[in-house]
């Protein structure tokens, strides 16, 4: 379910969309600083996830009420949602100093830590809601062309004021693709190639791309799996599968509550639409 249980770990020592009804899936080294443009994200909180840190490092660097490190074997766990990085080399990690674990300089690094995100190069996506605010990093070293066509939209403003408008608990929230009116935003972009990559599987928070019956339809509507959604890779419910893009790193708490409000039919034809409307106020792009 939606708590994943990790047995013998401490033995290492420790879409979807309703573009129409009759077209399901239809396409629709740390920085601290926060750029302007973000209206409501003003705190480096936001970027803070706690996790669980072992392995080999080097060049420890402590200063203020941070410490950084250089991966050099090193493994770095979360918990909600799990994900799991294996770090052989890579840019550095940061952490509060405040937290307890062992720490040998130069050398081994094992405990509970809060991370500054991000920690690699990939972007980071802020998405702040009526609701709450979602983090979400974008794959992009795994799936270029669809981060690509996400961090265009969101660097536009296009997401700015559109709702989730296709709510389903335990499948996905979905938007990108509708005002709160009912009316359609299209994608200055267009459609883009349908990219999948057998590394990147849609678990729970996973945020992927809607599209219709045609694979290579996705433009600008997403969703987030509130829950994993493995059916929705290929040869699934459908044999070419649906772009899974990135994942949610802090926010998942929002994610539910998208996730349980309750939904009606409206505008005639949209279903699971929410009585109150949830609207993506900005969403803006943080890169590693």
């Amino acid at each position: 379910m939606r708590t994943m249980k990790l047995k013998n770990l401490f033995a290492i020592t420790m879409i979807l969309s309703s573009i129409c009804v009759i077209a399901a899936f239809s396409g629709a080294a740390s920085d601290r600083s926060i750029n302007e443009g973000t209206e409501n994200f003003r705190s480096s909180e936001y970027l803070q996830k706690r996790t669980f840190l072992f392995g080999s490092i080097k060049n420890l660097n402590a200063e203020g009420d941070y410490s950084t490190v250089e991966p050099v074997n090193l493994r770095v766990i979360f918990f909600k949602p799990f994900q799991l990085f294996h770090y052989t080399m890579g840019g550095p990690i940061t952490f509060l100093n405040q937290d307890r674990g062992i720490i040998l300089a130069d050398s081994f690094l094992l405990g509970r830590f809060t991370v500054v995100l991000p920690i690699n190069t990939n972007s980071i996506a802020v998405m702040n809601t009526t609701l709450g605010t979602i983090i979400i990093e974008l794959y992009e070293d795994k799936m270029p062309l669809t981060s690509e066509n996400f961090i265009k939209l969101a660097n536009d403003g296009f997401y700015n004021g559109l709702v989730f408008h296709r709510v389903i608990e335990d499948f996905v929230i979905q938007g990108g693709g509708y005002y709160p009116n009912g009316s359609e935003k299209i994608s200055p972009y267009g459609p883009i190639d349908l990219e999948i990559n057998p590394q990147v599987h849609h678990l729970d928070g996973t945020i992927g791309m809607a599209r219709t019956n045609d694979p290579n339809s996705a433009t600008s509507q997403f969703f987030i799996d509130d829950g994993a959604q493995r059916f929705l890779e290929p040869n699934g419910s459908d044999p070419y599968g649906y772009a899974a893009f990135g994942r949610v790193l802090n926010g998942i708490e929002v994610v539910r509550a998208i996730a349980q409000v309750e939904t009606m039919t409206k505008f005639g034809v949209m279903e699971d639409w929410p009585v109150d409307d949830i609207i993506i106020e900005n969403v803006t792009i943080l890169h590693g």
